[in-house]
């Protein structure tokens, strides 16, 4: 998780957000989401590692309503959010509640008519969790810079400078 590989500290990681304008997020409302262009970029999520439910639901054109959100991560920490999106991903049943694309940049939900309300509260509340757990590692990260500059020897400029912006930066 260090970022830089000649650094004693480590960074902290960025929370996974979502962009707010409401010319990034799309609502759709559709017939076959597997004949629907704008969902090319999700259908390897849909059909891998999910449910025989789900995929009746959606090969029976059960969904009708979608949203699709863009997500923001930092590049640099994609691979460890990543990994804790899909965590998250599943209900207890199985089945995915959310879809990442194939850059993992944008986030779908779909649901049968008039549950899509019911299904974003979800989906925001495992978005909330993860950035709970991040904080969470952030606060260990966080003691674990302050205690490896309590035990340097040497304290030059910067790392008087790191240890400053460990404790006062609100990130």
């Amino acid at each position: 998780m260090e970022l830089d590989n000649n650094s004693v500290y480590r960074n902290l990681i960025s929370h996974i957000d979502i962009n707010r304008s409401v010319n990034s997020i799309e609502y759709i409302t559709f017939r076959d989401i597997n004949n629907e262009l704008v969902f090319k970029e999700f259908l390897s999520d849909i059909n891998i590692s999910n449910d025989a439910i789900e995929l009746n639901l959606i090969n029976n054109k059960a969904y009708k309503e979608a949203v699709i959100m863009s997500l923001h991560m930092n590049p640099i920490e994609k691979h460890i959010l990543i990994g804790m999106v899909k965590e998250e991903q599943k209900t207890f049943g199985g089945s995915k509640l959310f879809y990442l694309n194939d850059r993992f940049d944008k986030l779908l939900v779909v649901s049968v008519p008039r549950s899509m309300e019911g299904k974003l509260n979800m989906t925001i509340n495992r978005l909330n969790k993860i950035n709970e757990r991040i904080t969470r590692l952030n606060s260990r990260i966080k003691k674990e810079n302050l205690e490896i500059y309590m035990k340097r020897q040497s304290k030059d400029k910067k790392d008087i400078i790191v240890n400053m912006i460990n404790k006062n930066l609100r990130v």
